[in-house]
């Protein structure tokens, strides 16, 4: 009697406890669904689409989703701030003009969106502004909405586009650098504009923006579709065991985007850890571990935020009540997901033009369509050899090659630079080494970021598009060679020259 007598205080001493109001109860014991008892501010949303044209729907797609989930979620409308191109409601190539879809058989995502931010004014400038509760854009396409978050808020981020090593896509201007993305978070953490944050960033290459930058100090975690080295992939794509609509010819959604907000509909977010609906996009993302037609999602930064629930930064509404909705893939904890066919992203913005040419009726409209992906690839490819050409006409330069074997060894950099000097030989001599800097990570020592001097990082590609044209979303995987030349001591002045002297008689000229 004296052990059930004991047992049933205890009980009943745990019940009160957990019974008494929420601002005096220890945090360890929040119950599930609830939100933590110190909880006293808002919920502030940043969701960017950082690309244009149709090759591209799948980002804003994407993006216009994630809207959704947050105000099913009863996220306040101010509070969430939309930057989209805007420029596929009204597309000549959209089979159901005004209306976008993330998902074969899915709602509307564009329902009732009204972006705060398209065009032109859709850039990194913007963003970084916005971001930090800057006002300071009020051009035409601008609603001039800020994070205007306090030290009680909590914040979530979402970037949708093409990634490269060290870089983030835009719609217009300049690329989104990694040291830039990470100085206005410190800057918004100094300021003291946010309790908590969480960014989620869909991008090839994706985690070399937080690779050796984001520590634990700032209160910020971060996940990613892609580690530092490997591509994201598109899916839902025409031709794929769940394809769109036939009418369709480019792909609805990407794979890590599906994967997080799908399961943000289906899970009651309540009770759902950040670290919970990671494993689970993990597991999705990298097609139940096998990374056939998949990607190793990544976390950064505060881990020990991801025990909070997702709830807390996408909505306590979103209780899984739509799970049900369009027939949404997944499985039970423990069960393999269904396989998701998936495509590299930059794969991806070639399937309209694919599609194109097989749709096209015989003769003169199949011959044009031949044509404009013959001029796509045909650039592609100009680009791959002034790739290549620059890091040869590089290793020509004495002083250059010193610097990279005395910065390289390890990767066979011991060549004489007599052997270099332009002829057919050298070429071939050189092309090992060329294919080794264009093609390969070269080693950096664990939880060093991309580069050691970003300043460098842009004069470099500054230099390039000088000497060779704007890198595009296809070229702008090149920004690791440019990172490798960076930590070898390798000038912008060096590059310029040999990017030059590239592309002056190159098919990138024009």
């Amino acid at each position: 009697m004296a052990a059930r007598g004991s047992a049933l205080a205890g009980f009943i001493a745990v019940s009160c406890l957990v019974a008494a109001t929420a601002a005096a109860r220890p945090a360890f014991l929040t119950l599930p669904g609830e939100r933590p008892d110190d909880f006293k501010g808002d919920i502030w949303a940043l969701l960017i689409a950082g690309s244009a044209g149709w090759g591209n729907y799948r980002h804003q797609a994407d993006v216009l989703h994630a809207y959704q989930v947050l105000r099913h979620g009863g996220v306040k409308e101010d509070n969430i701030v939309v930057m989209v191109q805007d420029d596929l409601i009204d597309n000549p190539f959209n089979p159901h003009p005004g209306k976008i879809f993330n998902r074969p058989g899915g709602s509307n995502v564009a329902a009732g969106v009204k972006p705060d931010y398209t065009g032109a004014a859709v850039n990194s400038k913007t963003f970084l502004s916005v971001l930090q509760g800057e006002q300071t854009y009020t051009a035409i396409g601008s609603s001039g909405k800020t994070i205007k978050s306090g030290p009680e808020d909590r914040v979530f981020v979402y970037f949708a586009d093409h990634g490269a090593p060290g870089i983030l896509g835009m719609p217009n201007g300049a690329f989104l650098y990694a040291d830039e993305l990470l100085g206005a978070l410190a800057n918004k953490s100094a300021a003291n504009g946010f309790r908590d944050m969480v960014l989620y960033i869909e991008a090839c290459e994706s985690g070399s923006i937080f690779e050796g930058m984001l520590d634990d100090s700032m209160d910020i975690y971060a996940t990613t579709a892609s580690n530092a080295y490997e591509s994201s992939w598109g899916t839902y794509c025409p031709g794929m065991d769940r394809p769109p609509p036939p009418e369709f010819t480019t792909c609805l959604g990407d794979l890590y985007s599906v994967a997080f907000l799908e399961n943000s509909e289906r899970y009651d977010l309540r009770e759902e850890s950040l670290d919970k609906q990671y494993q689970r996009v993990r597991r999705r993302t990298s097609n139940n571990g096998t990374y056939a037609m998949g990607s190793h999602v990544m976390q950064y930064g505060s881990l020990t935020i991801d025990a909070e629930p997702v709830a807390d930064y996408l909505g306590a509404a979103n209780t899984g009540d739509g799970s049900a909705e369009n027939g949404l893939l997944g499985a039970t904890d423990g069960e393999d997901e269904p396989v998701m066919g998936a495509l590299p992203q930059r794969e991806a913005d070639l399937l309209p033009l694919w599609l194109a040419v097989q749709r096209a009726a015989p003769g003169a409209p199949r011959a044009a369509a031949r044509a404009e992906l013959a001029a796509v690839l045909d650039t592609r490819r100009a680009v791959d050899e002034a790739a290549r050409g620059t890091m040869a006409a590089l290793l020509s330069q004495p002083a250059v090659l010193a610097a990279l074997q005395a910065k390289y060894a390890y990767v066979n950099l011991l060549l004489p630079a007599a052997a270099l000097q332009d002829s057919n030989a050298a070429a071939e001599v050189a092309a090992p080494v060329v294919e080794q800097f264009v093609s390969a990570p070269l080693p950096r020592a664990a939880g060093l970021p991309l580069v050691d001097d970003w300043s460098c990082l842009r004069a470099m590609v500054g230099a390039w598009e000088a000497g060779c044209g704007k890198l595009d979303q296809y070229g702008m995987q090149y920004t690791r060679l440019f990172a490798n030349l960076c930590n070898a001591g390798i000038g912008a002045q060096d590059m310029a020259t040999a990017a030059a002297r590239t592309c002056r008689a190159s098919a990138l000229a024009a």
